[in-house]
């Protein structure tokens, strides 16, 4: 079987998540239960395909996109029932350990950040913390699903620009790092590229091993298993070898933050 060959599958639900993020709920045909942090290839047929982490494998695979080129904003325009391809999963996912987990997220970071979060509460672990942080209160994701997780976990939640109802934290995640609670934590870093260097650099800081920091690079990839070597950094293919790297193999990298 041709490896690129997605699987026809169809949307079961969609909703608005902010202006510029949808949520997809789709039929699982390929039934494999994926590893947090995992990928997916997502396809329109004629258009081209764009790669996603899942959020949540729970009544079908759920996929939480914001609308940032093309073929994302094609599938902003789709509808309940409509047909799309799929393939997947791939890449390896976070540590599935017992360690206590920090997650820091920033905008569409928290869609991949769930389906850790997910996975520990589902296995009765709530040994976890989240740092999120997103442009404004109408940027972010998940608002309802966010109040569940703070009577169950520790939340911090701040916004670069406030409006007049906010109370909350104001400025960039890693204002809010003095939260954390245990710097011998595990560390798992997504969102955009500038958050994640200056997420690092204050980890560093604060003396977090490299080897406790683990980054998302999923922004790179593109066929997904290794071909067409579009997300390369250094000697590693991201899609293959990642898109979760733990931070000491990767740190020497030139071109790693950009």
């Amino acid at each position: 079987m041709n490896p690129m060959l997605p699987l026809k599958s169809k949307i079961l639900d969609l909703w608005d998540e902010t202006d510029d993020i949808k949520s997809f709920l789709i039929e699982d045909v390929i039934n494999k239960k994926p590893l947090p942090g995992q990928f997916y290839e997502l396809s329109l047929s004629g258009l081209g395909e764009v790669p996603i982490s899942f959020a949540s494998w729970e009544d079908g695979l759920l996929f939480s996109i914001k609308r940032a080129g093309k073929i994302t904003e094609y599938l902003h325009r789709m509808k309940k029932n409509d047909e799309i391809g799929i393939r997947g999963p791939y890449g390896k996912g976070f540590p599935i350990t017992d360690k206590f987990k920090v997650l820091i997220a920033g905008g569409i970071g928290l869609p991949p950040a769930r389906s850790v979060i997910e996975h520990s509460l589902s296995n009765s672990d709530n040994k976890i913390q989240l740092l999120y942080g997103a442009r404004s209160p109408r940027d972010l994701v998940y608002k309802e699903l966010l109040n569940e997780w703070k009577k169950k976990f520790d939340v911090k939640i701040t916004v670069d620009v406030a409006d007049d109802n906010w109370s909350g934290h104001v400025g960039v995640v890693t204002k809010i790092f003095n939260y954390i609670k245990n710097t011998d934590s595990f560390f798992y870093i997504i969102g955009p590229t500038i958050m994640m260097k200056f997420a690092v650099m204050e980890l560093k800081k604060m003396n977090v091993p490299d080897e406790n920091i683990f980054l998302s690079m999923e922004r790179r990839m593109k066929c997904g298993i290794g071909i067409c070597g579009h997300c390369n950094i250094g000697k590693y293919y991201v899609c293959k070898d990642g898109p979760v790297f733990n931070y000491s193999l990767i740190k020497d990298i030139p071109e790693l933050f950009f």
